[in-house]
């Protein structure tokens, strides 16, 4: 899962929007119009992936994807690996079990060695 992915969402509020994320060993770092997501990964051998992601607001007054105000939520998401550039997700917010989050990502670029 190396590399800059683009991730299309929506959530059980009816919000869609999307974002750029970053995989690269282990760690996440991204972000879309309006907060930004850090966090980790894991992928297994049989396809299947697991991140933790601290979601936080940058600009005041723009509502989260669970139509939420300056609420920062740590989103827990399961997904697969498609291909080597696609791959689906479904995601809870930790502090609102009650939503539910589903994510499309893309790999757009492939990992660059440092």
């Amino acid at each position: 899962m190396e590399g800059l992915w683009t991730i299309e969402f929506g959530s059980s509020e009816g919000v869609y929007s999307g974002g750029v994320v970053v995989f690269s060993g282990g760690k996440i770092m991204g972000g879309d119009a309006a907060y930004y997501y850090t966090g980790r990964y894991d992928v297994s051998n049989a396809g299947s992936f697991e991140a933790t992601l601290h979601v936080k607001p940058f600009i005041e007054g723009v509502r989260s994807i669970f139509n939420t105000l300056r609420k920062e939520f740590t989103l827990n998401l399961k997904g697969t690996v498609k291909d080597a550039d696609h791959a689906i997700a479904q995601g809870v917010p930790a502090e609102m079990p009650q939503m539910r989050l589903g994510i499309v990502l893309t790999r757009r670029e492939a990992a660059v060695a440092a």
